[in-house]
């Protein structure tokens, strides 16, 4: 029996979430239509084993991968690689699914033509416990538009939210970077052009654990790998430039609007390294290629994002400071969290 959805679920050393994810993805209403690729990218724990007693259990439904060590985009790369349903998603081996959600999101697939869904998620607090809803629009649900009447209101959303129709990830050769971190965004971007369709649920499905100490956003660890940040961001940009003349535009705008998002969050690392010698090095040169490249030039780069090109990011210099100073502190991170969501709000 062909398969209806693939879930694929990198993991890395998550032998003690396995447990607690897949039993949210598993409802017998929905089990013979899905298949759940877990794909271990060169665990060192008991992330194998764990997932193989799954699959023991579910053979028609589960298949583990074991593969040596490449980083996020890898794994996400072989899931694309052995998917053979009809649609494809990812969740992450330590986060989860709404399940009731999720089998509704699975019958869904079972009757639509679309190329793109998108749904809400749930960030949980792994402290808290609270879970907030993320990505809640205001555009009409459940029904399947041309994708540019759409984009410009949900732009570049979370890898959470997106369900891909497989084709468009195959047909078009999708990969993303491998050893690696910051590949989401890749695996949001490099489809778009590709996609024609869109449809909206209003059910939130995915559920994203936050503060878990491990992740890489924190300002800290982006620091540490921002050569990474750098190299994905130049990525993007090379992506874009080598967009095809036919793209839509408004396509093409929003990716290049994530772009300059993407600058905004290269000069806030920069300007949080450590050592005054490298923290001044590194930001000029970011600078200078970005005005090697003519970034000043594009009308759909954000005005924000091009201060920060002619002033070499010392227009938000106090503001980096107060930031890395605050970052722990949660009423900030509320503060900061409206901050983030104005910029993807602003047009120029």
């Amino acid at each position: 029996m062909s398969k209806i959805l693939t879930v694929t679920i990198p993991s890395y050393n998550t032998e003690k979430y396995i447990d607690e994810c897949l039993p949210y993805l598993i409802d017998e209403r929905i089990i013979s239509d899905i298949e759940i690729l877990i794909v271990s990218d060169g665990s060192k724990d008991n992330t194998v084993s764990v997932a193989q007693k799954w699959a023991d259990k579910y053979p028609g439904s589960i298949r583990v991968i074991d593969k040596e060590n490449g980083g996020h985009g890898s794994t996400i790369n072989r899931g694309i690689l052995e998917a053979t349903g009809k649609y494809f998603k990812v969740v992450d081996g330590d986060d989860w699914v709404v399940t009731e959600n999720f089998v509704k999101l699975v019958d869904y697939l079972k009757q639509a033509e679309v190329d793109i869904i998108n749904n809400p998620y749930l960030e949980h607090n792994e402290e808290t416990t609270a879970e907030t809803p993320m990505m809640n629009l205001e555009i009409s649900a459940r029904k399947i538009v041309e994708h540019d009447q759409v984009v410009e209101q949900i732009k570049i959303p979370p890898m959470h939210t997106i369900t891909y129709r497989t084709s468009i990830l195959k047909d078009n050769e999708i990969k993303i970077d491998e050893k690696m971190f910051y590949v989401d965004v890749e695996y949001i971007c490099y489809p778009l052009p590709f996609v024609k369709t869109s449809v909206y649920l209003d059910f939130p499905v995915y559920v994203y654990r936050t503060n878990s100490g491990t992740q890489s956003m924190a300002i800290s660890n982006m620091v540490k790998n921002r050569v990474m940040h750098l190299t994905m961001t130049k990525h993007i940009w090379n992506f874009i430039t080598k967009l095809p003349k036919e793209t839509n535009p408004t396509v093409k705008k929003v990716l290049t609007q994530r772009f300059s998002e993407l600058i905004i969050a290269q000069y806030v690392i920069n300007l949080s390294i450590p050592n005054r010698t490298e923290r001044k090095s590194e930001t000029s040169s970011f600078t200078t290629f970005l005005k090697d490249e003519h970034v000043l030039n594009n009308n759909e780069i954000l005005s924000l994002s091009k201060l920060l090109i002619r002033t070499n990011g010392s227009i938000i210099k106090p503001a980096v400071i107060m930031r890395n100073s605050l970052q722990s502190n949660r009423t900030w991170q509320v503060i900061e969290r409206s901050i983030l969501n104005s910029i993807k709000r602003m047009k120029k």
